[in-house]
């Protein structure tokens, strides 16, 4: 995705009401051998390209004019640069240059390729009191479609699962979308257009997805015979708690976590720290945190955690702010029922095919050792385990998977992830439902 910028010869231009007004989308297509659809994505002071060819690849800009002339940046994850003039008050036109080659390139208002020729609907479920809301994205053509549910991973995501400024599940849903699958994406709650009722325990989210695919598969142009789910991360736990009352057709797992929450935090807040040049006693001495916190989680005769954990951090040496930062964290009852929560019964009751994905650069979720917890558990039940080498926790192509990553990665979702979980998927569409 390279832009460049034709010279346009203003001067015999008709009077524009030219604007610093860039706020939105802007769309059109770059000539570089092949054809290549562009976005530029403009949100307050941050700017981002997209290459709606290169797997929905997002380069963000460091702007370096943004005035009622036009409109530059560069790009320095893929050395390019892009220099617009504003030559009407939708239209832009100029250079996109890289590796010294400069093409030229119109951008017009708003985003034209806008989930293609796929239909995108809002989509709301209600989880008991609770409501939900989502996007549900139907392929082009006639229905009925085979259908997937996309569970996010931990914290407050949309339902683009945007992390970082990547929307991972946008762009794995309209891949999905090209290969004929339907998807539901949901907002999580409090975010969005959910409501902000907080969950109590992985439980209640297991509540949520088997409500939500149960809303799938009556919704118009679903093949209610085939509907699965894929789950992120701590949203391929999530996947495994809904089965026995949702019984999804197929499960794919995405760096999964089938460990319990403590194991994972201690592996992965392990690596992270040696990865970014730590050494092993400061490792040890985190864990040391770790374990305070962890045995005040566990406490049922403590009355208010938050006030323990906060004055036991305080006592380990960590800054109030921060100690009281991560006490508002930690004594939530869902991180504590979710703690030492162990999902190897659920893996094991699940009779319907499974195929799990692991990055091999995953700091987050150690994909070998979760990878032999669900192989354990799963027994003689239909799995399949694939790990992607040279990708990250979010399955972009990485250097060292650190987290600080996420953002400047090229694409939300590397083009070699996107291909394998869709083949993943349409094979266990024709395992399970045909």
């Amino acid at each position: 995705m390279r832009l460049i910028a034709c010279l346009l010869a203003l001067l015999t231009a008709p009077a524009l009401a030219q604007s610093d007004d860039y706020e939105g989308d802007w769309s059109g297509v770059l000539s570089a051998g092949a054809p290549l659809r562009l976005v530029l994505e403009v949100r307050g002071e941050t700017a981002v390209l997209i290459s709606v060819d290169q797997s929905g690849a997002r380069l963000p800009l460091e702007i370096t004019q943004r005035d009622a002339e036009g409109f530059a940046g560069t790009i320095p994850s893929v050395g390019a640069a892009l220099d617009l003039n504003r030559t009407g008050n939708d239209e832009l036109s100029g250079t996109f240059r890289q590796g010294g080659a400069t093409l030229p390139l119109s951008l017009y208002r708003g985003n034209a390729f806008e989930d293609g020729g796929d239909v995108a609907a809002d989509f709301i479920v209600m989880s008991g009191d609770v409501r939900l809301a989502g996007t549900l994205l139907l392929p082009e053509g006639d229905g009925p479609f085979p259908a997937i549910l996309l569970l996010n991973g931990s914290g407050s995501q949309d339902r683009d699962a945007n992390v970082a400024g990547q929307p991972g599940f946008a762009v794995l849903a309209d891949s999905l979308a090209e290969r004929g699958i339907a998807t539901l994406r949901m907002d999580d709650r409090g975010i969005g257009g959910s409501d902000a009722v907080a969950p109590d325990s992985p439980a209640d989210l297991a509540v949520d997805a088997g409500a939500a695919l149960s809303a799938l598969r009556e919704a118009d142009g679903i093949d209610n015979r085939c509907a699965g789910i894929l789950g992120h991360s701590e949203g391929g736990m999530i996947a495994f708690l809904a089965a026995d009352s949702a019984d999804p057709a197929f499960i794919i797992s995405l760096a999964g976590m089938h460990m319990t929450m403590a194991e994972t935090l201690y592996d992965q807040s392990e690596a992270i720290i040696l990865v970014s040049g730590g050494t092993q006693a400061q490792a040890d001495q985190n864990r040391a945190l770790q374990d305070a916190i962890f045995a005040i989680m566990r406490d049922e005769t403590i009355e208010d955690h938050m006030a323990a954990m906060n004055a036991a951090l305080v006592e380990l040496g960590l800054p109030e702010a921060v100690a009281g930062q991560q006490a508002t964290i930690w004594a939530q009852p869902y991180a504590r029922a979710a703690l030492d929560l162990d999902t190897a019964s659920a893996m094991a009751a699940y009779e319907g095919p499974v195929h799990a994905f692991f990055a091999g650069m995953d700091l987050q979720v150690r994909g070998v050792a979760h990878a032999d917890r669900l192989i354990a558990a799963r027994g003689d039940q239909p799995t399949e385990v694939t790990y992607l080498g040279g990708l990250n926790h979010l399955f972009q192509r990485a250097l060292t998977g650190l987290p600080q990553e996420y953002a400047s990665a090229p694409h939300a979702m590397a083009p070699e992830a996107l291909a394998a979980i869709g083949e993943a998927a349409e094979a266990l569409i024709n395992q399970a439902c045909r």
